[in-house]
């Protein structure tokens, strides 16, 4: 028969381990929330796309979420826009689209100028319908993201 001494001993082994467990747990699951997915790093298509088509490149190594993109340029946007491709991710919010933008002291940087908004982009493909993080460079302010046909703004899926 054990010892009382040695069952509280065990007892307390115990509860340091389980508060350990319980810690280290609650530790990766802070930072998996917290995980920096660099929207608005540059990033590469693999391929070049003109301002009249959008693309993306949804195994690009570069960027945490696997997705690099360069919409189509909406009308009303200047047409020497510099903006180059960049690293998004899918999203519910704006909230869940702060990015990395342009340093206005460095002529060599091609990031976002202007911010990232959740916006509906494509309308086939891998990412038809899905809200992701769009550059506010890529669409006019006063008239917003254009959503594209056959998609519905409001739950970011295709429409009946």
């Amino acid at each position: 028969m054990k010892s009382t001494a040695s069952v509280r001993r065990l007892q307390s082994s115990r509860g340091r381990t389980l508060c350990f467990l319980a810690l280290a747990v609650g530790a990766l699951w802070t930072s998996a929330a917290c995980e920096d997915k660099a929207i608005g790093r540059q990033c590469d298509l693999t391929e070049e796309i003109d301002q009249d088509h959008g693309g993306y490149n949804s195994n690009a190594t570069d960027c945490p979420s696997r997705l690099c993109v360069k919409p189509m340029v909406q009308p009303g946007v200047s047409t020497d826009l510099d903006t180059g491709p960049y690293c998004s991710a899918e999203c519910d919010s704006d909230n869940d689209c702060d990015g990395q933008t342009r340093d206005p002291s460095n002529p060599n940087d091609k990031r976002c100028r202007k911010g990232f908004s959740c916006a509906l982009v494509f309308p086939t493909g891998k990412l038809a319908c899905k809200k992701i993080c769009l550059c506010r460079d890529f669409f006019s302010a006063s008239v917003g993201p254009a959503v594209p046909e056959g998609c519905d703004a409001n739950a970011g899926a295709s429409s009946p």
